[in-house]
């Protein structure tokens, strides 16, 4: 059983909340199974629904006429197991409700006083008798409104494939070397020589896995590079299933599918940045903007853009350039699944110098951002005069200039970072990469990449 940190997340809500739960994520990362785990052992009775396997009974909670209609259809299903005070209802993949809700919508078939299953539920989660935990993958465009929405009633958490530390957990590796991390990074020291390789190998080994649950247990269980990209096709396979699932425009899905598939030979461009024009129609191109179907990907939760910035100084939104990015994949494994070099994955493990990996190493950084607290958008910097620098996130009021490295170094060459410390006073600046621990400066700080995961803001 893997161990997800999910789990103090739900455990936190059920002592100090009252409200509903929403456990939002992409497909595919755990989130059904974390939540049945951690039910089955708190309450005495559990009302399970799973609309993906009882679609018979969408329809019936598509259409509701307030609470007492919600716990009428709840009670018809459970009968005795209704218990108040003792019951949990879990509602799993609600999207596709909301997706009956819209197609009901388009035909004029959506009674224009019927509530949705969370705004039903309001009375219900006040009156307190019964707690609710609601999953789904923000696939449809009405769920996601209604999340957005502000509810006083309805808390949500956000699930990711699992991070660094969760994967050694999996690994079975002790507290006292996760510990001795941790110490590390927070006194800026470097980590036990043997100790910084192994994890510098278990990184890479992570890079090739990734974090999704599939994907690991199958890694865990065979030893076999092999088997773990099966199981990542078979994901990537179900992310294209759902691109012509949600999406009711013909030519947007095609072109949603396009900017998906492209994501790793974008991400194999020298600066990496997504050039629609190699991707997308120029005719399209030149009448229409593409945020719908880069926005799309970030929504369900299967690609994170990287913005580019004009100035790097805080609030960073403030000089944003949307049409400017690069487009990561929400797991790394399913990166290299992508990857067209077919032994990629052994010269990976094996550490082999002239490959480089560069894309699948700031692949890992963006996810891991994203997972600790900088989940509403990550940044980059690039100018012909200064150069390039892989990420900016705003951390405690103050930005942040990461670099990421593949390859190993003593004193790793970071002429853009050097550039824009020149020009603006940040208190600190990480360089990742195969490395121990080593100050640099007063400012910069080399780190082994796997501490990439303890750049934390939440």
């Amino acid at each position: 059983m893997l161990k997800r940190k999910v789990e103090e997340k739900l455990n936190f809500w059920l002592k100090n909340r009252k409200q509903a739960l929403l456990v939002t994520g992409a497909r595919q990362i755990g989130k059904s199974y974390s939540i049945k785990n951690f039910i089955k052992d708190k309450f005495d009775n559990v009302i399970a629904i799973d609309f993906s396997e009882m679609p018979n009974l969408i329809d019936a909670f598509a259409l509701l006429d307030n609470s007492e209609d919600l716990l009428l259809r709840l009670s018809f299903i459970a009968g005795e197991k209704m218990v108040p005070h003792k019951t949990v209802i879990f509602l799993d993949e609600i999207q596709l409700v909301y997706k009956r809700r819209d197609e009901l919508k388009e035909n004029g078939m959506l009674p224009p006083t019927s509530q949705d299953i969370i705004t039903a539920m309001k009375a219900i989660v006040i009156d307190g008798k019964y707690r609710f935990i609601l999953s789904g993958s923000l696939l449809g465009v009405s769920i996601k409104d209604v999340v957005l929405n502000p509810t006083g009633y309805l808390d949500e958490i956000k699930m990711y494939p699992l991070d660094f530390e969760e994967y050694l957990w999996a690994k079975g590796v002790g507290d006292p070397v996760i510990k001795h991390i941790k110490d590390c990074f927070n006194k800026k020291k470097p980590v036990d020589e043997e100790i910084n390789k192994m994890l510098l190998k278990t990184f890479r080994e992570y890079v090739i896995v990734g974090g999704m649950p599939e994907a690991v247990q199958s890694f865990l269980d065979t030893k076999n590079f092999y088997l773990v990209e099966e199981a990542q096709k078979q994901i990537i396979k179900k992310y294209k299933q759902d691109i012509t699932t949600y999406v009711d425009d013909d030519s947007l899905k095609l072109r949603i599918r396009d900017v998906f598939d492209a994501i790793p030979g974008q991400l194999s461009n020298k600066n990496m940045r997504y050039i629609t024009s190699q991707v997308l129609d120029n005719k399209y191109l030149k009448h229409n903007k593409v945020e719908d179907e880069f926005l799309w990907l970030k929504a369900a939760g299967v690609a994170i853009p990287t913005y580019h910035v004009n100035e790097p100084i805080v609030p960073l939104t403030l000089s944003v350039e949307r049409k400017t990015l690069k487009l990561f994949s929400n797991d790394v494994g399913l990166l290299m699944s992508q990857l067209t070099d077919a032994n990629i994955r052994e010269k990976l493990f094996n550490n082999e110098k002239e490959i480089n990996y560069g894309s699948p190493y700031e692949n890992v950084a963006a996810q891991e951002l994203i997972a600790h607290g900088f989940d509403e958008e990550l940044f980059y910097f690039n100018s012909k005069t200064h150069g390039e620098v892989d990420f900016l996130v705003t951390l405690n009021a103050e930005v942040l200039p990461i670099e990421i490295k593949s390859g190993e170094s003593q004193t790793y060459d970071h002429a853009a970072l050097n550039n824009l410390l020149r020009l603006h006073k940040y208190p600190v600046a990480y360089v990742f990469g195969e490395t121990n621990l080593l100050k640099e400066s007063d400012t910069i700080y080399q780190l082994p990449i796997y501490m990439i995961d303890l750049i934390r803001k939440s």
